[in-house]
């Protein structure tokens, strides 16, 4: 038998030795211990529980006979009374590798840490310290119950090391998105001359994707195209996951058109790819492909499918997607209803994300987050605020996320008192530390409420590097105030962090345009075009009997398209009747009033909801996504046209949701 040493532990063993004085100190006294003070129940009190075990007293069978319970209760995932047996009989009967093995992965599937130290305790008593088999099961219930040091140390113990073990501490790493020591891990794999099989490729390639790693990602690429070794399809589900989340989409595309065979994982990463990226469109035609194929849907499908639904505003995809869910016979987990409530709150229809909510059996904090976001982007804020509060009340600790939401709650409805209240609350009260995220929706909240001074100082005094977006944020209240000297020393600011993005230079060429500084305006211009960049044209869309359209500003050459000028036409003279007047400093163009009136008439909102007329019925609400915050005329004209045609209208610009009906806005014109 080895002797027991302090450093043959487990560091956590060794930081917690008071928890193991049977193992750590005294391994000839472990049945004279007092049970309270040994992290094993006595012999005594199993042999109560396990009359089995009493009876078999023959000398021929006892030891078969507990053995083969003790496999039973493993299978069945009776953890605690397996450890009762195992410290009851260590002394007379001996456990082989694979009695120890059924144990650790019960541990593993229970996630159950105490009980896996406690079992690599029994191991080290045994002999079994250096047995490849169980010290790669031990890694890989240290490294998935997070114990991710234990596990390396177990790691670094062993002399002789084979592809499995190698494999289970870089997925260990994988599992606890330690993505850079994966990668690192498995360089030294190749070094010392361990050639990697395709559970190993599929490991490393998840780090890839998980640090949007592109160039190593091609490495390996190439190093399994050069390999002898025929793919599987995990690895080739891991190729489409790593060149999708490093925006490569046309070669994970070309990946997963030629996979000889494609199962749910394979069909999920594409779409989940297209989703991420921006590109719902693609990803919701993929999903009707594959419910063409029959294939049946599973959950981790319908939650990647669901972002794409509320990208493009598409409520019906939605809710025929909501309809599956219902009629499915397999219980949904909790994150396909987070995904519903998300879905529901983007589409406009609050009162629907509601009800998921409240149908919910099992919560989590993401469940709360979805609904507080959704009541403060569809200008619900103090009932966003009211629920934060039936939050903790609940038991439920907020993290940083959802004190983001908060925060941008407070500056949607204009709370500044109690933005600074959160503020201060989550560092004081929670011990949550500032993020730029969270520094960025203070600076929003100052701005937008006109505190212009004290958002600068606030970025002045900041602990932290003020961030591309917190800059962005003060610069955009700049341009709701008009403040064209701040904006100037803002916008270097902006400029000098993320010089390409196009956004910053758009708003102070908006900000010089508002008030006739046309050579300024020229300059910026001349700045975005020698720096290769281009302002993104204002885009909207519409969902008509489950067919999105897009609209651009000025664009004659669309479907019903005299109609639509026709019906602008035509409101545009009641909306003047009723005491409309245009806003042409938003038309940002030099050029004659009427010039601007009619360049107004075009914006690509207008254009959506005037479809939206034509094609809905009477009475029907009107949901328009557009692609840049909506300009003031468009929102004053939008009022006017929800009293005229009597008609709800729904848009959402990138900042929030503005629900327009009778002549008035949700967000009560502060947006």
């Amino acid at each position: 038998m080895m002797a027991l040493t302090r450093n043959s532990l487990p560091m956590s063993f060794q930081n917690h030795e008071q928890n193991y004085p049977v193992f750590a100190k005294n391994y000839n006294n472990i049945h004279a211990t007092n049970s309270n003070s040994t992290p094993f129940p006595s012999a005594r009190a199993s042999v109560k529980l396990w009359p089995s075990i009493r009876k078999a007293g023959g000398k021929g069978n006892s030891s078969a006979t507990i053995v083969t319970e003790f496999s039973a209760v493993c299978r069945e995932g009776r953890l605690k009374e397996a450890l009762q047996i195992m410290c009851a009989n260590h002394h007379c009967i001996s456990f082989n590798s694979y009695t120890y093995a059924s144990i650790l992965q019960t541990c593993i599937s229970k996630m159950a840490l105490m009980e896996g130290k406690q079992v690599h305790a029994h191991l080290l008593l045994s002999g079994f310290e250096e047995n490849l088999f169980l010290v790669t099961k031990l890694v890989t219930m240290y490294a998935i119950c997070g114990s991710i040091e234990d596990a390396r140390l177990v790691f670094d113990k062993m002399p002789n090391r084979n592809i499995f073990l190698w494999t289970a501490m870089i997925n260990g790493y994988v599992r606890n998105h330690l993505f850079q020591e994966a990668i690192l891990l498995y360089s030294q794999m190749l070094w010392v001359g361990i050639q990697p099989d395709n559970f190993t490729f599929s490991c490393v390639l998840k780090a890839c994707a998980g640090m949007a790693a592109l160039h190593k990602g091609k490495e390996i690429h190439d190093h399994i195209v050069r390999s002898d070794i025929k793919l599987d399809i995990v690895v080739e589900n891991a190729l489409v996951v790593m060149y999708g989340q490093c925006c490569k989409l046309e070669i994970a595309r070309q990946l997963f058109d030629n996979m000889s065979q494609r199962n749910l994982v394979s069909w999920s990463s594409m779409i989940a790819g297209y989703a991420q990226n921006g590109y719902a469109n693609e990803a919701l035609g993929l999903f009707r492909v594959m419910q063409h194929d029959c294939l049946i849907i599973n959950w981790v499908t319908i939650a990647t499918v669901l972002p794409a639904c509320s990208h493009l505003g598409s409520l019906q995809q939605g809710k025929e997607i909501h309809c599956q869910v219902i009629k499915s016979k397999l219980k949904p987990d909790v994150f396909v209803w987070n995904a519903l409530i998300d879905m529901y709150s983007k589409c406009g229809s609050i009162e629907a994300a509601r009800q998921v909510f409240d149908k919910m059996v099992v919560r989590d904090v993401v469940t709360w987050n979805a609904l507080i976001s959704g009541y403060g982007i569809n200008g619900y804020g103090e009932v966003s605020l009211t629920l934060f509060e039936k939050m903790l009340q609940a038991g439920f600790k907020p993290n940083h996320i959802t004190f983001i939401h908060v925060l941008s709650t407070c500056s949607h409805a204009g709370l500044v008192v109690e933005g600074w209240e959160f503020f201060n609350c989550m560092r004081e009260s929670f011990h949550i530390t500032p993020r730029a995220e969270h520094y960025a929706c203070m600076v929003d909240l100052l701005g937008r409420a006109g505190h212009l001074d004290e958002a600068e100082k606030f970025i002045q005094d900041m602990p932290i590097e003020p961030s591309s977006s917190v800059w962005g944020a003060l610069l955009g209240a700049c341009r709701i105030h008009c403040n064209i000297e701040l904006a100037e020393r803002v916008a270097v600011s902006a400029f000098r962090i993320d010089p390409e993005n196009n956004g910053y230079y758009v708003l102070l060429s908006n900000i010089y345009a508002a008030v006739g500084k046309w050579d300024d305006v020229t300059k910026v211009r001349m700045m975005m075009k020698d720096r290769g960049l281009k302002k993104s044209p204002g885009c909207s869309w519409i969902e008509v009997k489950n067919r999105i359209y897009a609209f651009t500003a000025g664009d004659q050459s669309l479907p019903q398209s005299k109609e639509i000028y026709a019906i602008l036409g035509s409101l545009y003279q009641q909306m003047k009747e009723a005491g409309y007047v245009p806003a042409t400093d938003f038309a940002l163009c030099n050029v004659e009033e009427k010039e601007k009136e009619i360049s107004l008439c075009g914006h690509s909102e207008k254009l959506a909801i005037a479809f939206g007329l034509i094609n809905t019925c009477s009475g029907t609400p009107i949901r328009v996504i557009k692609n840049l915050r909506v300009c003031g005329d468009c929102h004053n004209a939008i009022k006017f046209i929800s009293k005229i045609v009597r008609r709800d209208i729904i848009l959402r610009d990138t900042n929030r949701f503005h629900h327009f009906k009778d002549g008035a806005c949700s967000c009560k014109d502060y947006w």
